[in-house]
């Protein structure tokens, strides 16, 4: 939703833009207005022929947006840290499953159920990629078209001539660079691309970190190659 209202709010922009572009905009005395519909919802935006209220309705349009961006995130931050992480803590542990499999430092009993294994690990890793993607590319189409509605702002400033609407651009510019629209999850990480990278370099390091550990057990095969969760399980059932 967001980034709809953000693209509505952009195409606004550039509309007085290419006015101004194509010399059309004169100034009238009369404001001659129309309801432009942002969506079903009865979201509306006044659209006059006078730049200065173009811009002063695009503030005020701008600074709503803002208010339900920090609102949703202060609602959903905590959920979105649970989402996020568990779903690392998934991938992770799927991961090392399969490459311990292909490495060959688990043995199934026939080369069958090592398919069906590795199988339903990289089908279960891949949703849970999945889910992270979604999330991180709503955030960050959101992110980038706020970030577009800052060029558009300087554009029509440079264009300007007139000083009310200079005023009213620079307000808006100032606008622009206290309020932005930013995903974090409880405040520990922003919620845009970068979070590829961390997700990348942590679920490296926590590969190496386990496969090392399984080769350096001392009860690492017990004699026949069987990884650490079937060591696990006959223990248990001699236990018992």
């Amino acid at each position: 939703k967001l980034r709809i209202y953000l693209s509505a709010l952009n195409k606004v922009l550039k509309n007085l833009s290419h006015q101004w572009d194509t010399r059309t905009l004169k100034a009238v005395t009369q404001k001659q207005r129309s309801l432009q519909c942002l969506d079903s919802f009865s979201m509306y935006t006044i659209v006059t022929k006078d730049p200065a209220e173009i811009i002063q309705e695009s503030m005020e349009i701008h600074h709503l947006i803002c208010e339900a961006a920090a609102t949703a995130n202060k609602y959903f931050t905590y959920q979105l840290l649970t989402i996020i992480s568990i779903a690392f803590l998934i991938i992770v542990f799927d991961a090392y499953y399969v490459l311990e499999t292909l490495l060959g430092k688990s043995k199934r009993e026939s080369k069958f159920k090592t398919v069906e294994f590795v199988t339903f690990f990289s089908c279960q890793m891949i949703l849970y990629l999945i889910a992270i993607i979604s999330i991180v590319e709503g955030s960050n189409r959101a992110i980038k078209k706020s970030e577009k509605t800052g060029g558009i702002a300087h554009s029509l400033l440079n264009k300007t001539k007139s000083a009310e609407v200079k005023e009213k651009l620079q307000q808006f510019s100032m606008q622009l660079m206290h309020l932005k629209i930013n995903f974090t999850a409880a405040g520990l990480f922003n919620i845009d691309r970068t979070l590829y990278f961390t997700i990348s370099g942590a679920l490296t390091t926590y590969l190496i970190i386990l496969l090392q550990f399984t080769s350096n057990s001392p009860n690492h095969g017990y004699g026949n190659g069987s990884s650490c969760c079937e060591a696990y399980n006959n223990m248990t059932n001699h236990t018992l």
